[in-house]
Formats: C-alpha cells, sequence, structure tokens
C-alpha cells in the first residue's frame, strides 16, 4: 500500500541562464564555520605527532631526497598549524593555539621578501611523480603553499586580534598577484585560454608548470580566507578568476570518464588519492562560491570514480551469481570465474567497492564466504547495499527537485513510498549510493533522514 508522505518545500533558486552577453562571475560567499576548509570535527590529540623539531615545528625528512636531515617543508607547517587550529576551534584549549602560532612563525622567519611580497621557499629539489616529468629545484615555490600559509595566517589573526598576522596575511597575499618573472619568485599565471592558474609547480616558465588541481583549490582556499577577513575587492576579483578556471577545466580536461581524475595537465596521469580529494574540495568551492555547478561537478566526478575503501555488507537476491578475479583494479582482463546459486536471497561483507579499468559499473569485494576474494559487480536489487555506501556530504544548501510522480525512499531496511501530484523540492545534504542506486539524503520536511534515488523525474538543483 503507498503511503503519501510530505515532502517540505524548501525552494532553491535556479541560477540565472547565461546568455552570450553575459559575464560568467563567481563572487566569494561568506559560509558558516563548519562550512570552511580545514575545519571538521575531528580534534587532533593533544600531544605533538609526526615529524616535528625540538620547538614543535613540523618538519620534512626524506632520504632521497632531504639525506636524511629535517628540513622545513611550507606545506606541511600550514597544514599542521591548520588542524592544531581547528582543535583550538572546537576545544579552546590555548595548547594548540601556542604550536599553531608555531606553525605559522617558522613560515614566517624563513620567508624570502621580493616584489613587496613574501614567499616560502622549499629548501631541498623534488623530483615530481604522476607523469609530470620534472624536479624541482630549490629554492622553489608553490601557490599551494602561499595560499595554505595565507589561511593559517587568516586565521591566527581572526583567533589572536594580532597585528602581526595581519601583516603576514598581507604580504602573502601580494604573492598571489605578481605574475611570471624570470630571475624572480612567482606562482600564478594565465594560460592561452586567458585562465588563471594557481600554480603549486611552476616550471621554469607558465608553459612548462603542471597546473595540478589540487594545488590550485588549496591556494584558491587561502584567498577566499583573505577575502572573508578583509573583503578585498582584489581577493574577490582573484577568487572570481581562479574558479572560472576550475569551471573551464574540470570536466573538460581533468575527467577521465568512468575512472579517477587527472592530477596534472602535464602528463594527465588519474590519480585515485586527489580524485577524492578533488570531490571535496569541489564541494567546498560550491559553498564558498555559492555555485551548484560546482556541486554538479563534484557529483560527476564521484560517480564517475568514488574512494575504494568501504566496510558494509552486500545483500545478494535468490538467484545465480558470478564471481570474478581480474588481473588487477587497473587491468580489467578475467582471470577466473566461480558461479554461485542461491536459492534465498543471502549476504556477504565486503570491504572494496569500485570501478575496475575495463569493466562496467562498480564492484564489490566479497571478504568472506564462499566468494571470498571475487568481485562481484553492483546490480540494484540483485547485488547491492542496503546501507549507504560511497557517500559525500555538502557543505552548502543543495536541492532536489521532483516531477509529480511516484517515488520510492530508502532507509536501511526499510522502504517508503511517496506520491506526489505536483511538483516538489527538498533539500538534501549529501549523496551516495543505497540499493545500487545513486540517491541523495532529505534533511528536511518530513522525509529527513530517508535516501531519495536519482532517476526519471528528479533533478538536482
Amino acid at each position: 500500500m503507498a503511503v503519501c508522505v510530505l515532502l517540505g518545500t524548501a525552494t532553491v533558486a535556479r541560477p540565472p541562464a547565461a546568455s552570450a552577453a553575459a559575464a560568467l562571475t563567481f563572487a566569494p560567499r561568506v559560509v558558516p564555520a563548519g562550512a570552511r576548509p580545514y575545519n571538521d570535527e575531528a580534534v587532533f590529540p593533544r600531544k605533538l605527532v609526526g615529524v616535528v623539531d625540538g620547538t614543535g615545528v613540523r618538519m620534512f625528512v626524506r632520504r632521497a631526497t632531504t639525506g636524511g636531515r629535517k628540513v622545513n617543508h611550507p606545506v606541511a607547517q600550514a597544514q599542521y598549524g591548520l588542524s592544531l587550529l581547528n582543535s583550538y576551534r572546537l576545544t579552546h584549549d590555548a595548547w594548540y593555539l601556542t604550536y599553531a602560532a608555531r606553525q605559522g612563525k617558522r613560515l614566517i622567519d624563513t620567508r624570502v621578501a621580493a616584489r613587496g611580497a613574501w614567499w616560502y621557499p622549499y629548501p631541498f629539489d623534488f623530483p615530481l611523480g604522476s607523469n609530470l616529468n620534472m624536479t624541482m629545484r630549490r629554492p622553489w615555490y608553490s601557490a599551494m603553499a602561499q595560499g595554505q600559509a595565507l589561511s593559517l595566517f587568516v586565521r591566527l589573526h581572526q583567533a589572536t586580534g594580532n597585528a602581526y598576522w595581519k601583516v603576514a596575511a598581507d604580504r602573502t597575499f601580494a604573492s598571489l598577484r605578481l605574475g611570471y618573472a624570470a630571475g624572480t619568485p612567482w606562482v600564478i599565471h594565465t594560460d592561452g585560454n586567458r585562465k588563471l592558474w594557481l600554480e603549486e609547480y611552476p616550471g621554469p616558465t607558465p608553459a612548462t608548470s603542471c597546473r595540478v588541481l589540487n594545488g590550485h583549490l588549496f591556494a584558491l582556499y587561502g584567498v577566499w580566507d583573505y577575502w572573508f577577513l578583509t573583503r578585498s575587492a582584489a581577493a574577490a576579483s582573484l577568487f572570481n578568476q581562479a574558479a572560472l578556471t576550475t569551471h573551464r577545466y574540470v570536466l573538460n580536461n581533468f575527467r577521465n570518464r568512468g575512472w579517477a581524475s587527472s592530477y596534472g595537465l602535464r602528463g594527465d596521469a588519474p590519480t585515485e588519492k586527489y580524485h577524492v580529494i578533488h570531490v571535496n574540495q569541489l564541494l567546498h568551492l560550491h559553498a564558498l562560491a555559492g555555485a551548484p555547478v560546482f556541486a554538479t561537478m563534484a557529483e560527476v566526478l564521484q560517480e564517475d570514480f568514488s574512494a575504494p575503501a568501504v566496510r558494509a555488507t552486500v545483500t545478494f537476491a535468490a538467484a545465480p551469481h558470478t564471481g570474478v578475479r581480474f588481473l588487477s583494479t587497473s587491468n580489467g582482463a578475467v582471470t577466473g570465474r566461480k558461479l554461485v546459486r542461491l536459492n534465498a536471497s543471502s549476504t556477504a561483507p565486503v570491504g572494496m567497492r569500485r570501478r575496475i579499468l575495463g569493466q562496467p559499473g562498480y564492484w564489490y569485494r566479497i571478504s568472506a564466504g564462499v566468494l571470498a576474494g571475487y568481485w562481484v559487480q553492483e546490480v540494484p536489487r540483485i547485488r547491492a547495499t542496503r546501507r549507504p555506501v560511497s557517500t559525500a556530504a555538502y557543505f552548502a544548501i543543495r536541492s532536489v527537485r521532483m516531477a509529480p510522480g511516484t517515488y520510492t525512499l530508502l532507509t536501511p531496511g526499510k522502504t517508503r513510498t511517496v506520491r506526489l501530484t505536483a511538483a516538489a523540492s527538498a533539500r538534501v545534504s549529501a549523496f551516495g549510493w543505497i540499493d545500487g542506486r545513486r540517491a541523495v539524503l532529505i534533511s528536511a520536511g518530513s522525509s529527513s533522514g530517508w535516501w531519495l534515488p536519482l532517476g526519471v523525474g528528479t533533478t538536482m538543483r
């Protein structure tokens, strides 16, 4: 028997249609603290972790790169400082603030002043992997380091009110406004499509730079932080230009349909680790720019490839099922099969849900039972999880619009039917897969907490 459920009527305006005459722009927006990058609910242990020196400052050691010596690493120091500041935000324990400030002070103490800006050098040569085929020669500079240091200085100023950190933020932001100049530090450039890059790995010239997506977006976070602090028109303009670059290139150039996205445009190497980071960064950019298009990009990439590790239980329908062995996850050549016939539904644990290169759809790796060690293909209602998997949360308002019709909502082990005689919208807070179907989590109205599978009649907004 069908149950009619009121979904609620959260209204989200559609973005205006772009016209040939209207220039696309992305203005930075104010967001709640929980939607800001680097802010999560994880509290660091109240002790120094990782490789640190005698003052508690994060250091870097790699035998092949640093000869086993501890050396300064600006990104590592900025990231550690941001994590400590987040713990301070959550606990108000001054211990975290003290050591966050030490990371910031080390960056300032090791700065290079040039062209009216402060730069944070890497004091070691660094061979790039991922087919980038280039070695960064010391001292080298990175927009990712500049941007994350900028975020750290802004947030230290916000936490303490100390003008020392504001001066550091001003000088660091200045570096993100200076283009290529031979023989001097530089980290930004404009490409042949008139798009601005915040370059993680600047080459000898802009043409030889790597155009790395995650570094570009981490630097963009720093621009947003500086805008949030100062409401600077220059920061708003820089944010817009960098966001336009993201809009232009993510789906056109970084995306690899049905597989992980590319790390950078030089070498064009897909990378599973950074693909997951790209999805999270685009969800943050959706919030920071108030632009649904970036949420759509994140959803597309997540459908292409989601983080493989899961702990879940697959339900098997009463039917024949074939387990498959592949040469590897990056080579879908079949090396073995095993057929199992079930007269009643059954379950099995899985430790991985992922794409297999060259094979359609998603696959589960069974970790116990008669198919242990085999992969089975995800098929709705036939082989799928009753609980949501491969989920990602939105950091800003997202909604789904439903045309008149009948919809089945899901929650673990339960279903609920909705009949709509008129179009309706519902606010959603996350997306993922449940019962083998792409779905969004309704977060308002009487159906809050239920997952709505996406398909005919549904439109994300």
